[in-house]
Formats: C-alpha cells, sequence, structure tokens
C-alpha cells in the first residue's frame, strides 16, 4: 500500500470534509474527547454540559468527539465522568445532542471501560462489588488516586477475565452504544489506548493468558476486533472510528518498538478492511518537540523500550490508512499546532485534525483559526482540565471568546 499523492488543489483544514454519504463534517478539524469531571455523582451530564459543548458547536467544531463514557461501574480516579448503562442516563445526553445537532455540528460518542488502570477502593465498585477486569492479574505500576487514603495506585486486585466475562464486557460494550444511537448520537469513537482495557489486551505488558486472546498478534487485536463487529450491528461501519496511540506510555503500558510496530501493522490492516469510518492515531509518547502535561504523558520510557531516533508514528502507520481507493479515513492527534495540521493536510498525509485541550481555553478555536486570530493559552494552571472547582462552570463555560 502506499500512500495517496495529494493533487494540485490540496484541502485545507477549513474545508468541509465528507465521512460518509450521510455524515458531513462542516470541516475537517475535530473536538477531541477530554475528561472534565463535570458530571454528577451519579455519571449523569448537566447543564453545563449542554452549554460546554454546543457553544463549540456553534463556533465551528464540526466532528465533537464526546468525553469517554463508561459502560460499567468503575473504579475511576474520574469520580465525575459520566456513564452509559440505562435509559436516565441517555434521557441525560439527549439535550446536548439536540443542542449540537440545533448548531449544524456532529457529536460521536465514546464508550469506555478502563480495565487494569483502576483501583477497587473507589466508591462505584466499592458499592457495587463490580471486580476490576482485565485481560491478566498484572497491575499497573502507575496511577495516583488522591481521593483515597495513602494516595495508592491502581489496584492488584485484578479479576482475568473469563470467556464469560468477555462476552459479557462486549455486549457492555454494544449495549451502550445502543443507549448512544437511541440518545441522538451519530457515531461512536473506541478507545484503544491510555493502558484501558482494549489496550490492555493488545499489549504483553498486560496481557499473558494464554487462549485465542494472547500470545500471537492476532490473537491480542482479537478483543478490540470484536467490540469493533459488536458496535457496528447498532451502528453503520463508517460512523465508527477507533483510537489509537502506537507509543502510549501511561498506566505502565509501553511496549518495545518491535511489539507495537508489528501489533498495530495488523490490527490497522485488519481496521481499513472491515471499512471502518476512520482511525485516530495519537502520538502521545513521542517526542513531539512541545511540552504535555504531567499527567498523560512521559516520554522517558522503560529500558528496552525506547523508539527509534525522532520518531513519528504517522510516518510508519498512515500509509496503512490514507492510500488510493481506502475507505478508512486518517485522523491525527496530540499536540499538533494550526501549522503542522496544515502542513499535514496540504501534503495529503491526513484526512482530519484532532485539537483537545485548545478547545478548553478556545471555545471559539474554528473560528480563531478562520479569522487568523491568535489562539489563546490557558494561563489559569493544571486544575482547569479536571478540577477541583465550585461550580461545574468554572473554568468550563467561563472562557473569553475573540470573534
Amino acid at each position: 500500500m502506499t500512500a495517496k499523492t495529494p493533487s494540485s488543489q490540496a484541502p485545507t483544514l477549513l474545508e468541509p470534509f465528507q465521512l460518509s454519504p450521510s455524515l458531513h463534517l462542516r470541516n475537517r478539524i475535530c473536538m477531541g474527547s477530554m475528561t472534565r469531571n463535570r458530571n454528577t455523582s451519579q455519571h449523569i451530564p448537566t447543564p453545563s454540559a449542554t452549554r460546554y459543548y454546543s457553544t463549540r458547536a456553534r463556533h465551528g467544531a464540526g466532528l465533537i468527539i464526546a468525553e469517554g463514557t463508561f459502560i460499567s461501574p468503575t473504579g475511576s480516579e474520574w469520580l465525575n465522568c459520566p456513564m452509559m448503562t440505562n435509559p436516565t442516563h441517555a434521557m441525560a445526553w439527549r439535550p446536548i445532542t439536540r443542542a449540537i445537532h440545533a448548531e449544524g455540528g456532529t457529536i460521536f460518542f465514546q464508550p469506555w471501560h478502563e480495565g487494569r488502570a483502576q483501583n477497587d477502593l473507589a466508591p462505584a465498585l466499592r458499592e457495587t462489588g463490580y471486580p476490576v477486569l482485565a485481560p491478566s492479574a498484572i497491575q499497573a505500576k502507575a496511577g495516583k488516586y488522591r481521593f483515597l487514603d495513602g494516595v495508592p495506585g491502581h489496584t492488584a486486585n485484578i479479576t482475568p477475565m473469563s470467556a464469560e466475562h468477555i462476552k459479557e464486557v462486549v455486549e457492555q460494550y454494544r449495549r451502550s452504544c445502543e443507549l448512544a444511537k437511541e440518545t441522538g448520537f451519530d457515531g461512536v469513537e473506541i478507545i484503544a489506548q491510555g493502558g484501558y482495557l482494549i489496550h490492555n489486551f493488545l499489549s504483553t505488558r498486560s496481557n499473558v493468558r494464554t487462549d485465542a486472546y494472547s500470545g500471537s498478534v492476532p490473537n491480542r487485536c482479537c478483543f478490540l476486533l470484536k467490540v469493533v463487529d459488536a458496535i457496528a450491528t447498532v451502528y453503520p461501519i463508517s460512523h465508527i472510528g477507533v483510537k489509537i496511540a502506537p507509543c502510549d506510555n501511561v498506566a505502565d503500558i509501553a511496549c518495545s518498538y518491535a511489539e507495537l510496530s508489528e501489533t498495530y501493522t495488523y490490527l490497522i490492516q485488519r481496521l481499513v478492511e472491515r471499512k471502518l469510518g476512520f482511525i485516530n492515531l495519537s502520538r502521545r509518547g513521542c517526542e513531539t518537540g512541545h511540552p504535555n502535561d504531567d499527567f498523560s504523558d512521559s516520554t522517558v520510557r522503560p529500558a528496552d523500550m525506547e523508539l527509534p531516533t525522532g520518531y513519528d508514528p504517522l510516518e510508519e502507520f498512515g500509509p496503512l490508512v490514507k492510500f488510493e481507493g481506502s475507505e478508512t479515513k486518517l485522523m491525527v492527534n496530540y499536540g499538533y499546532t494550526v501549522a503542522e495540521a496544515e502542513g499535514l493536510m496540504q501534503r495529503g498525509k491526513i484526512d482530519l485534525i484532532t485539537f483537545g485541550r485548545p478547545f478548553i481555553c478556545n471555545p471559539d478555536l474554528v473560528e480563531r483559526i478562520r479569522k487568523d486570530v491568535p489562539l489563546a493559552t490557558n494561563g489559569r494552571g493544571g486544575r482547569v482540565n479536571y478540577g477541583p472547582y465550585k461550580d461545574p462552570d468554572e473554568n468550563y463555560n467561563d472562557w473569553p471568546m475573540a470573534t
């Protein structure tokens, strides 16, 4: 497979984009999923979330990927994240999807299972007794649960998933997406990075099973592909994306370059064969030349897991997605500047770009780009991302606009 040669009429970030015949995006700039912890303690979105998302749709975000939403009870360090397990959860999302559609925007659902990146002492698991499920009982040597005594890391109390557990969790993904569709979400982005459940299956750091879900690369990719196929019974495959970060180095998930190269080459080929709507390729874990926050990134990799100097996963994996005849679009994310993204678009390297944190302090980010207004930077400190806060609108709906 070879990359498609860009035409002399190369697209720009602000040109309209057609993801599929029935899903028109207003431009090629997407708002990435961002945990913001502004939901209720019962994991239900509030009117503040409706305002937050609809404001960004009004000011040009063509595709919004909603914050990660749990598909089952969780021992998360994100205590105020949303959940989608029953009609009550779905009803709470309905004002958000309707508001975005009223602004001409599109919103995708992101189903989330944290796998071994949990702690069984967190409220939802302590109250329900639901286990921390993962491929294998290998503790992630990371994490800071500041709300728990002693600030522990991820739990060692892990239940290796049985065949019945796997069947149950695949159904949780499917059912959660079914509720999302009833709620008005236009599509789904599956998160397969971050050291969470799907990523746990992909990596030998967290998966040492001896069944059909471990060992070989095809076996380790099997769980994700089952999830994709299950969700494809709810949404058209053209309305499904998968977010991957081959170089990820969070939650003790980093793997060797040889492993990531082999694993993601195979995985991407299988996803493209299915005519997936898009693959969202993150460069998290690489040296990007830009500062990254201390929670989500570390470029200091474990011994024997170093990357080649100057490594960029786009160069290795991009041509597996973006080639003549491919029906899968290529999206990229993580720390790109507008100039970098525009250059990649002009050279025919990508179809879509995801911006995440810039949308926090730039609710009018797309309008700023369109009018060549400099982007605002966050001068309020790291707490704006996740809290704490006195009011949910604080550092959420109180950012000024320039346009």
